[in-house]
């Protein structure tokens, strides 16, 4: 560590988070009566401060379920962008990361998303570093330091009864520094996170269609998609236009590679219709073709889908075992 840390206590959070609700939407750990999630929070009381890992990640703040895009009425289409102002808490460093894959995904190359991009500029992030890893979780080989981002505006670690402020973006500078003493004298720690190894798979296209026996891998699998819905990366999604009256609005919902009709064609052609394909087509994704167009693997290893898994499968064993039959 360069410098010391500034301390910052729960009840000053607490204070600080409520200030924040004045003029933004704030959300946060908050129990839903049955899990953690991420919830908007309109009393700072409501805020969970524990190491426990929300059930779903916050990425529908950024990408939601369901939002409309566009809106046409008398030959004229009309779109009406976030304009929102939104400050996310208690963020993972998994959740840091997927959302830094997102971003790439969305921002950069040829197909850009606005409305991502604008909910994502809005939006003030606030890290905090997990104490132990949680079941399933090997954000470890996903190359996920628990303990530190750099991806936020402000990242906070646990510490006795408190955090201590370990990094602070410009943008968190200038919004926060009224309610942290110190943060504007804040300097980064310095962190040499090393992985004991990492998840990966290198294999071409080709090899992965004709080497591995995935419908051996995947035999239990339901189909169901809770593991792509759960995901803080999986992105896929499709169009539906409904009428609103006198106009007609087109909607992008979230949808699923797991679900058999995601890849039926108008002519009644579907090249995924067995199961083991469309899982195929997931860990691909993730690992393969994300990582050839962007550079980064659409993986944190956070656990969700394995956690969620109804019929128990684990994509860190899947991913492990693809490896060894390549070898």
């Amino acid at each position: 560590m360069d410098e010391p840390a500034v301390l910052i206590s729960k009840d000053e959070v607490k204070n600080m988070l409520g200030e924040l609700m004045k003029r933004k939407a704030v959300f946060a750990p908050v129990s839903n009566g049955k899990k953690l999630d991420y919830l908007r929070v309109v009393n700072a009381e409501d805020v969970v401060f524990s190491d426990e890992l929300p059930y779903k990640s916050p990425k529908e703040l950024f990408f939601p379920r369901s939002e409309k895009i566009i809106t046409f009425k008398d030959g004229n289409a009309s779109v009406e962008m976030p304009k929102e102002q939104l400050v996310l808490f208690g963020a993972r460093p998994c959740d840091l990361e997927a959302l830094e894959i997102m971003k790439t995904i969305f921002t950069q190359g040829k197909f850009k998303d606005p409305f991502f991009e604008e909910r994502y500029n809005n939006t003030l992030i606030i890290g905090v570093a997990c104490k132990d890893k949680k079941t399933g979780c090997f954000c470890d080989e996903r190359e996920t330091d628990m303990s530190y981002s750099e991806k936020c505006d402000l990242f906070l670690s646990p510490k006795g009864d408190g955090y201590e402020a370990l990094h602070v973006s410009g943008k968190g500078r200038e919004e926060l520094e009224g309610y942290i003493r110190g943060l504007s004298e804040l300097k980064d720690v310095t962190r040499g996170f090393k992985p004991s190894k990492t998840l990966s798979i290198e294999a071409s296209e080709e090899e992965l269609f004709n080497k591995i026996d995935w419908e051996n891998m995947t035999e239990t699998c339901l189909g169901c998609g809770v593991c792509t819905y759960i995901c803080p990366t999986c992105h896929c999604f499709m169009f539906k236009d409904v009428n609103e009256g006198d106009r007609a609005c087109r909607f992008r919902n979230w949808d699923s590679c797991m679900f058999p009709k995601f890849t039926l064609h108008a002519s009644g052609h579907n090249p995924r219709t067995a199961k083991h394909e469309r899982y195929r087509q997931r860990v691909a994704h993730k690992y393969a073709y994300v990582r050839k167009n962007f550079g980064r693997i659409a993986c944190t290893g956070c656990g969700r889908c394995i956690r969620e898994c109804p019929a128990g499968l684990n994509i860190k064993t899947i991913v492990e075992g693809v490896t060894e039959e390549l070898k």
